[in-house]
Order: C-alpha cells, then structure tokens, then sequence
C-alpha cells in the first residue's frame, strides 16, 4: 500500500523538497517552543506549592549610594558583622567576635575561611586556664577528634600541672 502510493505521488521537485523540510523543522521549532512554556509554568506553579520566594532582583542590582564625605575611623576597631545563618545562644555578639578572631588568630587560618554555625555560651567552669586558652583548647578537640564543635560539650577545663 505504501510503496502504490509513493509511485502515485511521484518524485518531488526541489521546491517542493524545500518546503516540506521547511515545514518539518517548523514543526520541531513548535514543539520546543511549547515544550519550554510548559516548564516555565510548572516551574511557577510548583514554586508556588512549596513555597519557594525569590528575592527582588532589583534591590540587589541597585548599588548603595556613595557617602558625601569620608566617614571618620573609629577609636577602637569595630566588631565584624555577624556572618549569615550564625546563630548565638547566650553570647553577646562582640563575646562571639573575640571567640572567632582569637580562633583565627591561634590557628593561624584566616576569618573568611572558617565558617561558624552557631556560637553557644555555656556554663563552662575554667580552672587555671584563660578564656583565649580554653576556646583554642575547644577548637583543637573538635579539629583533632573530627566532631564538629556544635556536637561537644565542656563542662569544665581544668589546667593539670
């Protein structure tokens, strides 16, 4: 049946060849056009079921505006703003500054390459040893033993001559 026909119809000119090609790959164009509506609908729509909330692109593009004059420098160094997603349990934040730069400063790695999660200001007992010594002491427990300082718990730190 197919090859009866295929001789009916005949060969096709080459102005024929074109537009049917032309209208195969229209088709196709179609189809991806369609096909790439359909993902960004779903994309909304299932954005919208979880909840999921962009934040403005135009208040991140807009830059801060110059100040007018210098601003003066401060007597004594400004504390660092709190990183992002750092949680504080019963730590004032220029307690929790100090925590991270003596941390920084004892092991020798730079404040932008540590990550902090949380900072939590637990009764700890010291016993003949200073706050510096018993936070580097801390640091190097969760470093050596792998767990990370949010899974440890000191009680005391005692200095053992």
């Amino acid at each position: 049946m197919l090859n009866n026909m295929l001789t009916s119809i005949g060969t096709l000119t080459f102005g024929q060849s074109l537009l049917l090609s032309g209208i195969g790959m229209l088709v196709v164009l179609l189809e991806l056009a369609i096909l790439a509506v359909m993902i960004v609908i779903l994309s909304k729509v299932l954005g919208a079921v979880v909840g999921e909330k962009k934040a403005p692109a135009a208040a991140a593009a807009v830059p801060a505006p110059a100040p007018a004059a210098p601003a003066p420098v401060p007597a004594a160094p400004a504390a660092p703003a709190r990183p992002a997603g750092l949680r504080l349990e019963n730590v004032d934040e220029p307690s929790a500054a100090t925590i991270m730069a003596i941390i920084s400063d004892k092991t020798g790695i730079p404040l932008n390459h540590l990550d902090f999660h949380s900072i939590k200001g637990a009764p700890v007992e010291l016993k003949g040893v200073d706050e510096e010594t018993a936070a580097v002491l801390m640091s190097i427990v969760s470093k050596e033993s792998g767990i990370p300082m949010n899974r440890l718990s000191f009680n005391s730190i005692k200095k053992v001559d």
